[in-house]
């Protein structure tokens, strides 16, 4: 019986990284090729936008630019982005994003590509837009919509978990 295989960026995953992963996750990755942002902790399935997040730093193997087989002038960590993917975007920042290239980092603060300095924190745009960072209650409830997916995060972001409709798993982390 063969045992389904689990590639991210292009490389085979070996049993000590599924065993690690399994730790860490409490839960098997799915079968299949994914591609994995170390830097801000983001995936997908090869060949699409964004399904979720992890925490950031696994070493899955350098994240290759056409990961998701965007099209769009437009790169984050150096993957290219899909049209969906800049649509939202546009849709958090109210406007157009200008071609280029950016850095995301694990608690969504954006730059441009050099500039170590954040020029704003996607988070807070999702908050100002409606779709999200507001408070549903009390004890660090932070639940947030968005057109492409929702979720949740402690006060601290040690935990919470972020949903995507008909896209992909649940992605949870510090659970």
């Amino acid at each position: 019986m063969d045992i389904p295989k689990v590639y991210v960026n292009g490389r085979e995953l070996s049993s000590a990284q599924l065993d690690a992963f399994k730790q860490i996750y409490r839960v098997v990755p799915a079968p299949g090729h994914w591609w994995y942002d170390a830097i801000s902790g983001m995936y997908g399935a090869e060949g699409q936008g964004a399904t979720g997040f992890m925490y950031p730093g696994h070493d899955f193997g350098p994240l290759p630019a056409d990961a998701s087989r965007g099209t769009m002038p437009v790169f984050i960590n150096g993957r290219q982005l899909t049209q969906v993917e800049v649509n939202y975007l546009a849709w958090l920042a109210g406007g157009a994003v200008a071609p280029g290239r950016y850095w995301v980092d694990a608690q969504l603060n954006w730059g441009y590509e050099g500039v170590p300095m954040p020029a704003g924190n996607l988070r807070m745009l999702a908050a100002a837009r409606g779709g999200g960072g507001g408070r549903g209650g009390s004890g660090g409830d932070n639940t947030w919509s968005g057109l492409v997916g929702s979720g949740n995060y402690t006060d601290d972001n040690s935990a919470g978990y972020v949903s995507i409709p008909g896209v992909g798993p649940i992605a949870s982390y510090g659970m």
